[in-house]
């Protein structure tokens, strides 16, 4: 039963740190897209 607990908490903690690290990149994205420098054309 702990094996099950300490494993469901695992990845519940990597999905939210996936979620955060998803989130951080997007923004720095759309920041990056607003300057309009023409990076990615």
């Amino acid at each position: 039963m702990d094996v099950l607990y300490i494993g469901g908490l695992a990845v519940f903690a990597g999905l939210t740190y996936a979620l955060i690290a998803g989130c951080e990149k997007l923004m720095q994205y759309r920041r990056g897209d607003r300057g309009a420098t023409g990076a990615r054309s």
